[in-house]
């Protein structure tokens, strides 16, 4: 690659985090009403840089949903090593409602069609599979009761920020008090009454969730 390819290369890396950082900020201040227009002109770029990189506006919506799930699957794996496994699993889920109440419109948006997007679809699944390994350490060392799974706890936590949202801005402790039920809930404490049926999985969920693809060859046969 020519010293030029690599300028171009850098320019047009710096217009899409411009991009992605603009219609960011502008969806957490007025919702995902905003126009592309004023994206771009946030972000300092024509429309057509835009389009280039995101298409459609769904585009950049699944584009930020992204890029927070990989975030949350790498804040997932440095807690890995944590001496204390269940404080670095409740911390893990401390940050994943914290970023949901912060980009709340972006995964309400997503949150009935998101596995329809293959890219979400994958980001989810390292984002449970994340968990499920902090998960798996927690029980090991007995900070949480053995009979849960990870899909378990995932459906849990958006029982939270969904039941939570509403009173968030008036209640900042609101989210943390729900946490902390959650984490009664699954301590070995509460094990005392054995759970019934057996625990979600992720294949579960993607099947309630048909990919395109998947739904068009129902339809056929």
């Amino acid at each position: 690659m020519t010293q030029s390819e690599r300028a171009l290369r850098a320019d047009a890396e710096r217009n899409r985090r411009r991009l992605l950082d603009a219609a960011q900020e502008l969806f957490r201040e007025r919702g995902l009403d905003v126009g592309v227009a004023e994206i771009a002109q946030r972000a300092g770029v024509g429309r057509g840089t835009l389009f280039r990189n995101f298409p459609t506006k769904q585009d950049l919506i699944a584009a930020i949903v992204i890029e927070r799930m990989n975030e949350a699957t790498e804040y997932g794996r440095s807690l890995l090593d944590a001496p204390d496994a269940g404080e670095a699993l409740f911390g893990f889920l401390e940050q994943i409602v914290g970023r949901q109440q912060l980009d709340r419109c972006l995964f309400d948006a997503v949150a009935d069609t998101f596995l329809a997007n293959q890219e979400i679809r994958a980001a989810h699944a390292e984002v449970v599979r994340g968990l499920d390994d902090l998960l798996t350490r927690a029980k090991e060392s007995g900070a949480v009761r053995s009979d849960v799974g990870a899909m378990d706890v995932l459906m849990l936590v958006k029982g939270v920020c969904e039941a939570a949202s509403a009173l968030a801005a008036s209640e900042p402790g609101i989210v943390g008090r729900q946490l902390d039920l959650v984490r009664a809930a699954i301590s070995p404490s509460a094990a005392d009454r054995p759970l019934r049926g057996r625990p979600p999985t992720l294949a579960d969920v993607e099947r309630a969730h048909p990919a395109p693809s998947a739904r068009a060859a129902a339809t056929v046969r």
